[in-house]
């Protein structure tokens, strides 16, 4: 036979911690896509002719909303060291990172690997490299927009930008190569972004490797 039904019970469990606060949504902007008319979103034109890679649309990031990398064609025709390689219209350059390949430069925290980190890692190691990856993406101006406030994106920007573009299938990124980032490992090394691999990287700074800059807005 059927037993008689338990009483329930009415003993609450513990209060759950409370998790973070939420930025506000920011206001989305329309001065995106072909003729800078269209709401920014991943895997459209930015302002600047390149791709929008990331939007912060809970306004967590302080400074900007979005993220764009350069197009392909950034570095057509660059002038390069020896050990490096030009680019193309349909080729990023290969770039070693700086000139100066034995010196720490202030990037190797943690903190220097963060999302929006890149501007301030790129201006700073640009005081002391005069060639390579650093100096070649603070020197853009691209041919849309004119925007000349591009630089060396942070490791965490640079995974953003593999991740995002990836699954967007857009960018025309190299996708069996390795891509600097603005964040220093240590005197002598600094970590990349691997498109092959999707892992993050410790390279030598004396390595040429691919170099895509970015923008934030």
């Amino acid at each position: 036979s059927t037993g008689a039904t338990g009483a329930a019970s009415t003993v609450a469990g513990p209060q759950g911690a409370t998790g973070p606060a939420g930025g506000s949504a920011i206001t989305e902007l329309s001065i995106c896509g072909t003729g800078g008319v269209s709401l920014c979103k991943i895997g459209v034109q930015g302002p600047g002719g390149g791709i929008i890679f990331f939007v912060d649309y809970q306004n967590i990031y302080a400074g900007f909303n979005y993220l764009e990398a350069a197009p392909v064609g950034w570095g057509n025709g660059i002038a390069v060291q020896s050990g490096e390689t030009t680019g193309s219209s349909t080729v990023d350059p290969k770039l070693k990172w700086c000139n100066n390949i034995s010196s720490l430069l202030g990037q190797a925290t943690w903190a220097r690997g963060a999302v929006g980190a890149g501007t301030t890692n790129t201006s700073t190691a640009d005081t002391t490299c005069n060639s390579g990856a650093i100096q070649a993406a603070a020197d853009y101006v691209s041919t849309v927009g004119s925007k000349s406030d591009w630089f060396l994106p942070s490791i965490g920007e640079a995974m953003l930008m593999y991740t995002n573009l990836r699954q967007a299938g857009v960018g025309d990124f190299d996708s069996d190569a390795r891509y600097w980032s603005s964040s220093e490992y240590d005197a002598t090394y600094v970590w990349d972004q691997s498109f092959f691999y999707s892992r993050q990287d410790a390279e030598q700074k004396s390595n040429a490797y691919f170099v895509r800059p970015v923008r934030a807005f």
